[in-house]
């Protein structure tokens, strides 16, 4: 279900007067921004938030200063909203994988305080004290907290190492973090708010099993604002694709065919990131009714490997000037030429499987016409994807694979190996050697 109908009847409520006093917002950070926004818009007119708004961090505010603040009648008449942001009251530990993740992701896009508090969290969530955290002096052994993140620890080390010396040089600790105090809220739920108050609660994790959940529901009401995902993680291809079409209707914009496709193809696992794009996009194109593909190449970045398919669409046409364009822009954003061909690698890896499908057991139910809605169901028909983490990358590489024949794309893979040999144990510019392969596989 989406964000508007389950925002649209809690914002019916509050119309009415008939609103929950406590209710929790959580799952995509993007869409509780965009329903907090929404609730406090009807709830506290701007000329009444100085004095009928109060705000809290939850991560560092002690819930004994939240609760002073409700049990406080409001300066001036009316109804009183206290908004608690980002609560840590409802983490469990079968979170711990997931947060490890967030925090690593966090720490890689350069969201330093973030990932810090984030990672505070996790320790809490696994019992440390701010005893056991203060007797890790010197040099940080990453092996005490590298279960905690998953993956090899040869991966992660350093990147853990940096972020305990970034707590450490800041100041943070253990005692700053309030995710313990859920038991407090609790007690307070019990009890019921004062008649002048409104409790708004976001987060972005929550476990429905805990106690707490449970009575917030009972007491109040829940708003789960999370994503349809895809197996692979990426939000689904229709989410996204009622986002964009929504965002447009509001900016009042058109946009081609080919360019919507590849804004879809570019969105990654998050929906701020596809919003700031979009924003960019937008600004871009300013007072011109239309967003064409070429506005799309210029200033919506890559989250998803698009330029994949953008890639070998270009080399399916055989238009090298095209498919050169690309790998320029990539190598001047600091894709190192190795990853690039490895990239490319896989995906003619991928279409020598969809040309296996395609003349084997694909033969009665694919045809080159067929559109998206149409391959999910005559093709995936259990709905998993065939050849990628995700059945619309699949959708794609079928039809990219209709231009080339098997052979042609086993003669890829041999150049694409003669490649990589000169990159690794040559003296040749690689953008040499990457412009060699494009326009031999560009000449089929």
């Amino acid at each position: 279900m989406s964000m508007k109908r389950y925002l649209e009847g809690v914002l019916s409520e509050f119309r009415k007067g008939k609103g929950p006093s406590l209710l929790l917002l959580y799952g995509d950070d993007f869409q509780v921004h965009e329903a907090t926004k929404a609730i406090l818009d009807l709830l506290v007119p701007a000329e009444k938030r100085a004095f009928n708004l109060e705000r809290f961090d939850g991560r560092s505010t002690p819930w004994g200063e939240i609760e002073a603040t409700l049990m406080t009648p409001p300066f001036f008449s009316g109804i009183k909203t206290v908004l608690v942001e980002n609560a840590p009251y409802f983490l469990s530990r079968e979170h711990k994988g997931e947060l490890g993740e967030k925090v690593l992701h966090l720490w890689g896009e350069g969201k330093k305080d973030e990932a810090a508090r984030l990672f505070l969290d996790l320790l809490l969530l696994e019992g440390w004290t701010q005893e056991r955290w203060e007797k890790l002096q010197g040099p940080f052994s990453a092996t005490q907290v590298i279960e905690l993140f998953g993956g090899d620890g040869k991966e992660i080390k350093e990147e853990v190492e940096g972020l305990f010396a970034f707590c450490r040089s800041t100041g943070m600790d253990l005692s700053q973090r309030k995710g313990g105090e859920g038991h407090r809220l609790e007690e307070f739920v019990e009890q019921g708010l004062p008649p002048w108050d409104i409790l708004l609660i976001t987060t972005p994790h929550v476990d429905r099993r805990t106690r707490l959940y449970r009575r917030l529901e009972e007491k109040g009401a829940t708003l789960d604002l999370g994503l349809e995902r895809e197996k692979s993680g990426r939000i689904s291809h229709e989410i996204l694709a009622e986002f964009l079409d929504k965002r447009l209707r509001e900016a009042g914009k058109r946009i081609e065919s080919r360019a919507r496709e590849m804004v879809l193809q570019r969105a990654g696992e998050e929906l701020w990131a596809v919003h700031q794009e979009l924003e960019k996009l937008l600004l871009y194109v300013g007072k011109d009714p239309w967003i064409r593909g070429r506005d799309v190449e210029e200033v919506f970045l890559d989250q998803g490997e698009a330029w994949v398919f953008d890639l070998t669409k270009s080399i399916a046409e055989r238009d090298s000037v095209r498919a050169l364009g690309h790998l320029a822009r990539l190598l001047s954003q600091g894709d190192h030429p190795l990853k690039l061909l490895g990239t490319i690698a896989s995906e003619v890896r991928r279409l020598l499987g969809a040309r296996h499908l395609i003349e084997g057991e694909m033969r009665e139910r694919w045809s080159r016409e067929m559109t998206y809605p149409q391959f999910q169901m005559r093709v995936l028909q259990q709905g998993s994807p065939l050849l990628s983490r995700s059945p619309y990358a699949d959708y794609m590489s079928f039809k990219t694979a209709e231009n080339f024949t098997t052979q042609e794309l086993f003669q890829f893979s041999e150049w694409i190996y003669q490649a990589d040999i000169r990159l690794k144990s040559t003296g040749n510019p690689p953008r040499i050697i990457m412009e060699r392969l494009i326009l031999e596989m560009c000449r089929g």
